[in-house]
């Protein structure tokens, strides 16, 4: 048998079988509403976090960029410092009519 044959099979059954459900999972798992509170507004804003993933999961909060807000579209072009917030801060939100 070939070895490198034998180690590229083993690479290609860890991706299709571990890798890529895995990943699903961390991003369906990370890409769901959150509760947080609004620094410009100072009440709580349910927000959607997008870019979740592996940077979410390593706890990369400046990769973080939100998708939609409770605040939106009155207030759209904020700075978005909630996404700075401390994931001790920050809650599951399940969203009335999403």
């Amino acid at each position: 048998m070939r070895p490198w044959l034998v180690l590229g099979a083993l690479a290609l059954m860890t991706l299709i079988y571990i890798m890529i459900p895995v990943g699903l999972a961390a991003r369906g798992y990370f890409r769901r509403y959150k509760l947080v509170r609004c620094p410009v507004v100072g009440l709580g804003a349910g927000i959607l976090v997008d870019r979740a993933g592996i940077a979410e999961a390593s706890g990369c909060r400046s990769l973080r960029q939100i998708s939609d807000c409770t605040f939106w579209p009155r207030r759209k072009n904020c700075a978005q410092r909630c996404r700075l917030s401390a994931d001790e801060d920050i809650v599951d939100y399940r969203r009335s009519g999403a």
